[in-house]
C-alpha cells in the first residue's frame, strides 16, 4: 500500500511539472507570435509609407533588384513608359523598357558605383517629341533606380523664351536704327532745307510712336503672364465697351473708304473683368480687321448670347484672308503674316497675343476661321453675368 501510494504521489508531481512545463511554452509561444504580428504590421506600415512617398513624387521612380527586374514603380514612371503596373512588375527592365542608352547606363553604373545622368529624346507616333532627363544609380547589392523626368515642357518653354528676345531685340533695333539714321543725317547737315527736316523729323516721330507701342504691348503682356489672375476685376458692361470701340474706330474705317457694321443686342451685357482690357481685346480685333482689309470692303462687328452665361463676339471682314498655316500660328507673339505690311501699319505682332492672353484670364476662348481671298473671322466667348451679380461685384 505504501508502495502504490508512493508512485501516485511520483506520479502527480510529474504531471504537474510537465503542465507548467507546457504552460511556459505556450506564453511563449504567444509572445512570439505577438512580436511577429507587430514586425509584420510594422512592415506593412513601411510599405505602405514607401508606396505613399512613390506615387506623391513628381518624377518616374523605377526600383530594380539585384537581377535589374522591375520590383516597384510610381505613377508618374508608368505615365512615361506608357504601360501598366502589372504588365512589367518583375520583368527584366531592358524587356520591359527598350531604351538601349539607359541599360548601358545601369550597367556602367553597377561596375563602378557612380551614378549617371543624361537626356533621352523619344520621337514616337502618334505624339510630340518628348525630353527626358535621366538619372541612374544602383544600390550596391540592393539593387538600382531609374529616375525619369519628363522636360519636354521646360524645354519647350526655355525655345520660346530664346525666340522671344530674338524678336524682341530685332522689334527694338529696326526703329532704334531708323531714329538713330534720321538723327546722324540731321546733325551732320546744319543747311538742311526746311521741308526735308520736317520729313525727318516726322518719319523721327513715327519710329518713335512705334517703340513706345511695342514698349506698352511687352508690359501688358508680362503683367499677364506674371499675374494671370490678379487683375482688377469689375462689373463691365461689353455693349458699351463696343459702342466706344466701334465709335473711336469709325474715322479710320471711313478713310480708308471701308463699309464698317454692327449688330450689337439693344440691352447691356455683363462682364466681370478689368474695363480697360476688354477695350483693348475689342479695339484690337476690330483694328486688325480694318488694317488689312481692301478698300471699299466690309468689317461686321456682331455680339451674340448662344447662352444665358456666356456671350460670342464675332469680328468678320472681307479681306486677305489666312492659310491654315497663318490660322494656326497667328496668335503666337510676334507673328505676322505679312511682315512689311504689319510694320507699315504700325503692328507690334503682339496685339493677337494680347487679345488671347486675355481671354484666357477671363476664363474665355479665342478662335479664327478664314480662307485666302475670301476673309476672316475672328470670334471671341466670354462668361457673363447676371445684372443682380453685376451689381454686387
Amino acid at each position: 500500500m505504501l508502495w502504490l501510494l508512493s508512485v501516485a504521489l511520483l506520479a502527480c508531481v510529474g504531471l504537474g511539472l510537465g503542465w507548467r512545463r507546457c504552460a511556459g511554452s505556450r506564453r511563449a509561444a504567444l509572445a512570439l507570435l505577438r512580436a511577429t504580428e507587430d514586425r509584420t504590421t510594422a512592415h506593412r506600415a513601411e510599405v505602405s509609407r514607401l508606396n505613399a512617398g512613390l506615387a506623391g513624387a513628381s518624377e518616374g521612380l523605377i526600383i530594380l533588384d539585384e537581377r535589374l527586374c522591375i520590383v516597384a514603380t510610381n505613377p508618374a514612371a508608368r505615365a512615361l513608359i506608357h504601360l501598366d503596373d502589372e504588365d512589367f512588375l518583375g520583368l527584366r527592365f531592358e524587356e520591359a523598357v527598350r531604351w538601349t542608352r539607359v541599360h548601358e547606363a545601369l550597367q556602367q553604373s553597377r561596375r563602378d558605383g557612380s551614378p549617371r545622368s543624361f537626356e533621352l529624346a523619344l520621337e514616337e507616333p502618334g505624339a510630340p517629341p518628348r525630353i527626358l532627363m535621366i538619372q541612374v544609380r544602383t544600390l550596391g547589392a540592393h539593387g538600382a533606380l531609374v529616375v525619369l523626368d519628363d522636360q519636354s515642357r521646360i524645354k519647350q518653354l526655355e525655345s520660346l523664351r530664346r525666340d522671344f528676345v530674338a524678336n524682341v531685340s530685332h522689334e527694338l533695333k529696326t526703329p532704334l536704327t531708323a531714329i538713330k539714321g534720321f538723327v546722324e543725317t540731321i546733325q551732320d547737315d546744319p543747311e538742311m532745307p526746311t521741308a526735308t527736316l520736317v520729313h525727318f523729323l516726322a518719319r523721327i516721330a513715327r519710329q518713335t510712336e512705334r517703340l513706345a507701342t511695342l514698349v506698352s504691348d511687352l508690359l501688358t503682356l508680362s503683367r499677364l503672364d506674371d499675374a494671370p489672375g490678379e487683375t482688377s476685376r469689375e462689373a463691365v458692361d461689353f455693349v458699351a465697351v463696343l459702342r466706344e470701340t466701334l465709335r473711336d474706330l469709325l474715322p479710320i474705317a471711313e478713310k480708308r473708304d471701308l463699309d464698317l457694321q454692327s449688330d450689337l443686342p439693344a440691352q447691356s451685357v455683363w462682364v466681370l473683368g478689368d474695363r480697360e482690357a476688354l477695350r483693348q481685346t475689342a479695339g484690337n480685333l476690330i483694328d486688325n480687321a480694318v488694317k488689312y482689309t481692301p478698300e471699299r470692303g466690309v468689317v461686321t462687328v456682331t455680339l451674340k448670347l448662344p447662352k444665358d452665361d456666356s456671350l460670342r463676339l464675332e469680328v468678320a471682314d472681307t479681306g486677305i484672308g489666312l492659310s491654315p498655316t497663318d490660322q494656326e500660328r497667328i496668335f503666337e507673339r510676334f507673328y505676322r503674316v505679312d511682315r512689311a505690311r504689319s510694320r507699315e501699319l504700325g503692328g507690334t505682332g503682339l496685339g493677337l497675343s494680347i487679345v488671347k492672353n486675355t481671354v484666357k484670364n477671363l476664363g474665355g476662348d479665342i478662335g479664327v476661321n478664314s480662307a485666302l481671298g475670301v476673309g476672316s473671322m475672328f470670334w471671341v466667348t466670354l462668361p457673363t453675368e447676371t445684372r443682380a451679380d453685376a451689381a454686387n461685384v
